[in-house]
């Protein structure tokens, strides 16, 4: 942990200075729900608070860094923090996780401050595990705090989110999330504001797109795509190449290319249109808007089962929402 003690990013200055009035009023609720789109750093204002909240002599603005429970922070093993994640990515939070969460919560804290439980994300629990969350949250322990990290709250039982404080992170404005990752990319061959616009205003997004292959499967799955509107590839054939990879990945993509493309078609500019073939970009234009917008209600359901840990079959989903495209494409020419 080389940036230890974490420190929150620029953009959650706001959220993090209302954490922190809330410590020193001892106002701190007992369930917190870090909710908001992917990218802008949700699990790491968690681990923030988290260190803050178990460090036995806090600054303003992060842990000291020096106290035996920053020591067990740092080394990653305080024995008053519980993370609970699924076992693999993809995979759903279970039932025996959170009857561990419920165990924690009913011990004394061993450094003798707070307990702390962490769970993302949050809508990866299964049914099971959701209820059994529900009844730890109806009984809090004191000094206990249970911090729930979501990109899709909606997908997290109404019931256990009418039991959390909700703080939703927004994407910040344009020009702070170029300040920060403008200095990241000096020296290299990447624009920061065409990073920007692919992530969708997602700093952190921005930046892992730098790091691997990740443009040049996007621009892979933008190849495909193209070939697959003009008829150059069979749906099903694609779905084989696909399922093979990272699907849900390729269904958060197509939805972000989906929602630039509703975009353009009303008329706002959207550079990486420009670039494309004018086949292409002519059958894109045709679409009609109300099928492309139940297409994308599509994709978010196939995106938030994916997301639960269900484990649907990939390759038929995919088949699915290939094959759906085609008909998008013949609706528009009827």
């Amino acid at each position: 942990m080389s940036d230890f003690p974490a420190l929150p990013y620029p953009w959650q200055q706001g959220i993090w200075q209302s954490f922190y009035q809330q410590l020193q009023d001892d106002r701190l609720p007992h369930a917190i729900m870090l909710a908001g789109p992917a990218g802008l750093g949700k699990r790491h204002l968690a681990r923030v608070l988290a260190q803050y909240v178990l460090c036995q002599s806090p600054r303003s603005e992060s842990a000291c860094g020096r106290c035996k429970s920053c020591e067990l922070n740092r080394a990653a093993t305080h024995p008053d923090w519980l993370q609970v994640t699924p076992e693999e990515p993809g995979k759903a939070i279970r039932v025996d996780d959170i009857r561990a969460l419920a165990e924690v919560q009913g011990k004394t804290a061993q450094q003798g401050g707070y307990k702390v439980v962490t769970l993302q994300p949050a809508e990866a629990m299964n049914v099971n595990a959701a209820n059994a969350l529900l009844k730890t949250l109806e009984e809090p322990a004191a000094k206990t705090l249970l911090l729930l990290v979501s990109d899709a709250p909606s997908a997290v039982l109404p019931t256990i989110r009418s039991r959390c404080q909700i703080r939703t992170l927004a994407v910040p404005p344009a020009e702070q999330s170029l300040h920060w990752l403008t200095p990241l990319v000096s020296g290299t061959d990447y624009n920061a504001r065409e990073l920007l616009a692919m992530a969708r205003g997602a700093p952190l997004a921005a930046r892992d797109l730098m790091q691997g292959d990740e443009l040049e499967k996007r621009a892979q799955w933008l190849a495909d795509v193209a070939k697959l509107t003009l008829g150059q590839v069979d749906a099903v054939a694609l779905a084989g190449e696909w399922q093979r990879g990272d699907v849900a990945a390729q269904v958060n993509w197509l939805l972000g290319w989906l929602h630039d493309l509703a975009c353009w078609q009303v008329g706002a500019p959207v550079t990486q249109f420009e670039a494309l073939d004018p086949a292409f970009t002519g059958a894109l234009k045709n679409i009609l808007p109300a099928l492309l917008h139940r297409y994308q209600e599509k994709l978010l359901s196939c995106k938030q089962r994916l997301a639960s840990g269900a484990n649907p079959n990939k390759q038929l989903l995919i088949e699915e929402l290939l094959m759906d495209w085609g008909v998008l494409l013949k609706a528009r020419a009827a």
